[in-house]
């Protein structure tokens, strides 16, 4: 109860400020006259502890957003931002705990800023919305944290599943229709893909396989391969990511004929750590392979909210950094102008939902809760990551101009599929015509015999010869020449429609002919052979 005396009290004094600013106070007060307003930040920061290096690294952009805001003109011209903050040592029982602390001791707290672990992020985000607080993250980018699940949770840094835009925007850039999938059994990666998943289909592509691992990659790309996919969508750590490239390399599954798209947001030279194979393979294996990662700063040059651009605000970052940096600084920079607006405008929720800003990483505005940022993409070239472009995943717009030109282990990019070129075989006409004479001379002649056989059947020699046998192998002898006839025809010289009674026809005569030529010239021999074998005939 005491808290909700100290907000309402607050909101009071922010209205009266507001309206003593609309009333025409063009000068910001003097600092004896601004109140102090305090924001809690949790950082992770000590030595030894899991991502301490974003902890320190955003600092120094911390500091510089906090004497930029409080420096502008109209920005909380009756007050001055002060933030808060504790380590939380990346640890979910050490945040929780600074989340306690400071919401019942020292002054009070209007937003939470943070967490950079997803172990800590979210116990806070669950337990801040019983104290109606707003919390916005500068660098948690797991994709659980929803707006139907955290309505108070807000992120400055896009999503993981921001990640899946740009490679599908790819896909259609290269006609690339044909894909597989493979991803780490994790929901920091397996949401992400289902949602990819979900937008090949409505693309209308085709997900030939799509395959998870947990201990072993070895079968799941195997299974890959057997399908013959060659457009390879891949989400995995990056500890992971040096396992599948070098079993990669030993299943063949690189080249000419294979293409990665996978996500990026690793370490620099993240493949020169050891491996299970060595380093010249596992970048043979990666050569041409495609990224995503977070854009660092915005390369428009367009002046930002705090009246700097972002080379200027780099210039200003680098020199109170020293030797700590992380790739989220950008984003804590606009993070920090961002809770500023909100407490601006008093209702911190549907302040940061109507945010919209130019800020140092480019235009900063929020939808369902969630941050469209632009993309970078990147492409391992020869032993370095390159720049090959930018996504603007506010418009959709994909756009390879912004860097390196594409690299290709062939001449040109992979085909999504194995090309089968399907080639008319004829036959020569010359030699058919020679040969179907031929077979019809065959059948003529057997016709002759056939005749003669019959006629004369109650001849003593005929008669002797077993005519009925006779006739059997020349009417064996008709069909096969008439087969002869049938195997030459191609699509040439007969309608497509024809082709498959051709083809039956063809096997049907064929083996006709055989069985009744060959049975009964074998039941002739059979016949001579008991003759001049039975022993009692003999005796006689």
């Amino acid at each position: 109860m005491k808290n909700v005396h100290i907000c309402l009290g607050f909101v009071v004094l922010l209205t009266a400020a507001v309206a003593r600013v609309a009333g025409g106070q063009s000068q910001r007060p003097s600092s004896s006259h601004r109140l102090d307003v305090y924001i809690a930040g949790f950082f992770p920061y000590g030595d030894g502890v899991e991502n301490a290096h974003t902890g320190r690294g955003v600092m120094p952009s911390v500091k510089l957003a906090l004497d930029h805001v409080n420096e502008h003109s109209t920005i909380l011209r009756n007050y001055r931002l002060h933030m808060w903050w504790n380590d939380t040592e990346c640890n979910a029982a050490v945040g929780v705990k600074s989340f306690f602390d400071m919401m019942h001791s020292g002054p009070h707290k209007l937003m939470l800023f943070g967490a950079a672990c997803t172990h800590v992020t979210d116990p806070i985000a669950k337990a801040s919305k019983h104290w109606h607080l707003t919390q916005l993250s500068y660098a948690d980018t797991h994709p659980m944290f929803t707006k139907d699940a955290f309505p108070n949770f807000f992120r400055v840094v896009p999503s993981e599943n921001a990640f899946n835009a740009p490679r599908l925007a790819l896909l259609r850039r290269f006609n690339w229709t044909r894909v597989g999938t493979i991803y780490q059994n994790e929901p920091r990666y397996s949401l992400p893909h289902n949602h990819m998943v979900a937008d090949l289909d409505a693309m209308g592509m085709e997900v030939v396989e799509t395959q998870s691992f947990v201990q072993d990659v070895s079968e799941s790309l195997r299974k890959l391969k057997e399908k013959d996919v060659r457009i390879i969508l891949g989400n995995f750590n990056e500890t992971w990511a040096r396992r599948v490239f070098c079993e990669a390399y030993r299943l063949e599954m690189y080249g000419r004929s294979y293409q990665w798209l996978i996500m990026g947001t690793y370490n620099a030279e993240w493949w020169n750590t050891s491996a299970d194979c060595n380093q010249e393979e596992l970048q043979t294996a990666l050569e041409s392979t495609i990224m995503t990662d977070l854009l660092p700063l915005s390369t428009s040059g367009d002046i930002t909210i705090s009246g700097i651009t972002p080379d200027e605000y780099l210039t200003e970052y680098d020199k109170r950094r020293g030797g700590e940096y992380s790739r989220f600084h950008g984003y804590t920079y606009d993070g920090i102008w961002a809770v500023a607006l909100a407490i601006q405008y008093n209702i911190f929720i549907e302040a940061l939902k109507n945010t919209s800003f130019e800020g140092v990483t480019g235009p900063v505005r929020f939808y369902n809760n969630e941050r469209k940022a632009s993309i970078l993409l990147k492409q391992f070239q020869t032993g370095v990551e390159a720049k090959i472009g930018e996504y603007n995943s506010m418009h959709g717009h994909l756009d390879l101009s912004l860097g390196e030109q594409m690299r290709w282990v062939g001449r040109s990019p992979p085909k999504d599929r194995t090309v089968l070129l399907i080639e008319h075989s004829q036959v020569n006409l010359t030699i058919y015509a020679v040969l179907a004479s031929c077979s019809v001379a065959g059948i003529i002649m057997a016709v002759s015999f056939l005749i003669v056989n019959i006629m004369y059947r109650n001849q003593r020699y005929i008669k002797m010869s077993s005519p009925h046998l006779n006739n059997l192998i020349i009417i064996g002898c008709m069909l096969t020449y008439l087969s002869v006839i049938f195997l030459g025809l191609d699509s040439g010289l007969s309608s497509i429609a024809a082709f498959p009674y051709i083809c039956t026809a063809r096997a049907w005569l064929l083996m006709a002919g055989f069985s009744l030529a060959f049975g009964a010239m074998f039941s002739k021999t059979w016949r001579v052979h008991s003759i001049f074998t039975d022993l009692k005939l003999n005796k006689k």
